[in-house]
């Protein structure tokens, strides 16, 4: 009776070190290991959900379908671990249990149940989300990080000082004005060699300006160009900082600012839906004429199989449309546009655009 009692009490005492074991263990690597393998994982699927709702958004535009937005608002993943443990022990004879028993056995089960928010934008909200113009600080952002400025510039930027880039250009009364071309070229040249700054103003001014610093001597031609196509007179000494408030206004600016109009989300999911190319299918497609340079670097494509390598595809209609993987210009223009429709409407962040104090020459 002793040995047996012994044996018994040997055996809860094995069990209970082997669940305690196995579950301190698992806090050491159940935890990381998690974010590891989820978060990614999430991650991934946010993002690619999110790019094939905004083709779709633009698609459905070229059939007028409605559009709308639905964004994962939180997502709570619960992770609960189980362990359990079995020891084995044999009474009596070692005949009768000789190999017939397993001394220890451990099971550990992980389960994850995410918890996923949405909130659908409408209402007033989807209105001011799609119909807002982009703000000034938005398109300064985007400006100041675009790897090509000017495509930023013909996406954005509907007028500069009565300039015209229209949506989709009329001849012979709406038609792109070369002058805006050139501001474009002219600003996105001084821009990339780092004389030119997007900036929010700070010190005596308030508001949003374009910045001209350290230029001379060799950029001075570029320079005087640039200003003269924006009818604002040059400095005084040559070579001194140049600073001109910017405006979000329509028509003409006030003496020695520029005003710009930018175009809303919704103008520019308009234009993109312009590109489809629809091939021979185009029942219930509206008509609709060539966009102007907003959209000259895309192309969506269309077909009827799922394509094999894409940046981004949506299935509807029947069809697939989608943005090819090797099409850089395309990725980049789509990518602009993602970013300005996954930030809210209606929300200025606390963080300047890019504060640069001037105070004359350099």
């Amino acid at each position: 009776m002793f040995s047996i009692g012994k044996s018994r009490r040997n055996a809860r005492l094995a069990l209970a070190c082997a669940g305690a074991a196995l579950v301190s263990g698992c806090t050491n690597w159940v935890g990381p290991d998690m974010i590891r393998a989820g978060r990614p994982a999430y991650n991934s699927a946010i993002l690619a959900t999110g790019d094939e709702q905004l083709l779709q958004n633009i698609v459905r535009t070229r059939f007028y379908d409605s559009v709308g937005f639905l964004t994962v608002a939180s997502v709570t993943a619960n992770v609960s671990v189980t362990a359990s443990a079995t020891v084995q022990a044999g009474f009596g004879p070692a005949s009768n249990y000789a190999g017939n028993l397993v001394p220890f056995a451990g099971m550990l089960t992980t389960e994850q149940n995410p918890t996923i928010s949405y909130a659908p934008l409408a209402g007033d909200e989807l209105l001011r989300h799609l119909g807002a113009e982009t703000t000034m600080e938005r398109t300064f952002l985007m400006l100041n990080s675009a790897a090509t400025p000017e495509q930023v510039w013909n996406m954005i930027v509907r007028r500069i000082n009565n300039l015209r880039n229209p949506d989709f250009p009329d001849p012979p009364l709406l038609i792109v004005d070369p002058r805006f071309e050139q501001v474009v070229a002219t600003a996105s040249l001084l821009q990339r060699r780092g004389v030119l700054y997007w900036v929010q103003l700070a010190g005596s001014q308030s508001g949003y300006g374009l910045v001209i610093h350290s230029y001379s001597p060799d950029n001075t031609r570029e320079v005087a160009k640039l200003l003269s196509l924006l009818g604002v007179k040059s400095p005084v000494l040559a070579g001194d900082d140049i600073t001109i408030p910017v405006q979000l206004s329509v028509g003409s600016p006030d003496p020695g600012s520029i005003a710009i109009e930018t175009r809303s989300l919704f103008d520019m999911i308009r234009i993109a839906g312009a590109t489809i190319d629809l091939a021979s299918d185009t029942s219930g497609v509206a008509r609709q004429p060539a966009p102007g340079p907003a959209a000259g670097d895309l192309r969506i494509r269309s077909g009827s199989a799922p394509p094999a390598d894409a940046r981004v595809a949506t299935q509807y209609r029947g069809r697939w449309y989608y943005i090819d993987g090797d099409d850089q210009l395309s990725k980049q223009w789509f990518t602009v546009l993602q970013l300005l429709a996954g930030a809210p409407a209606g929300v200025s962040s606390a963080a300047p655009v890019l504060t640069i104090p001037v105070t004359g020459r350099r």
